[in-house]
């Protein structure tokens, strides 16, 4: 199920259910945005099963969708932004039948490798302890096409990526919005080493070297 959330937490995310939901500054909208500029009745977001689009209701200062104010319906998926008047908000995917997991692991990341090959022992979550091989190249990030999907608003659909290069293991940011962090310092590009501890938002692993 999607919903949709404020980038600044000012509300619990709200599932989008059918028919829909209304945005606007009036306390008869689902989804108040109290900021001047806001019209009555700003945008529509219509459900119809899976399918949600979103319309602007002919407001005065407009809707943007991922940065483009929209002329006509126009349809979200998760990781859009809206942006009306300042204000962020994010469609996010609700990962109901995960039962409290934080982590889906594609098969490529779950292969049996044996000994001898870097790891991620995950630090945090209720799948903390579990141990991640790594081999050749692995993404990671929100998307569940990823071969490590991490279940958080926070991060980005495709945060960083993890690449054996030789005997090395780089980690690189892939230009995500909240950033990866190692040691406690965020980085761009970083050869890892034993011990090392990778963050995404609060999803922390500790790095296992052969």
């Amino acid at each position: 199920m999607l919903k949709i959330q404020f980038k600044d937490g000012r509300a619990d995310p709200i599932p989008l259910i059918e028919p829909g939901k209304t945005v606007g500054k009036g306390d008869a909208n689902d989804i108040v945005i109290d900021e001047d500029g806001v019209n009555g009745f700003h945008a529509d977001l219509k459900v119809e099963g899976t399918r949600v689009t979103i319309t602007d209701i002919n407001s005065t200062n407009g809707t943007l969708v991922n940065g483009e104010k929209i002329t006509e319906p126009m349809p979200l998926g998760a990781g859009d932004i809206i942006v009306i008047q300042g204000v962020e908000l994010e469609i996010i995917e609700d990962d109901e039948l995960g039962q409290g997991k934080t982590l889906v692991l594609s098969g490529t990341a779950l292969m049996e490798l044996g000994t001898g090959s870097w790891s991620l022992v995950a630090d945090s979550g209720p799948e903390k302890g579990q141990v991640i091989p790594i081999m050749d190249r692995v993404e990671i990030g929100r998307a569940l096409e990823c071969d490590i999907s991490i279940l958080e608003p926070a991060l980005s659909r495709k945060h960083a990526e993890l690449e054996l290069v030789g005997d090395d293991l780089v980690l690189r940011d892939l230009g995500s919005i909240n950033g990866t962090y190692v040691n406690g310092e965020k980085i761009d590009e970083v050869k890892l080493k034993n011990g090392d501890r990778m963050q995404f938002d609060k999803i922390h692993f500790i790095v296992s070297a052969p």
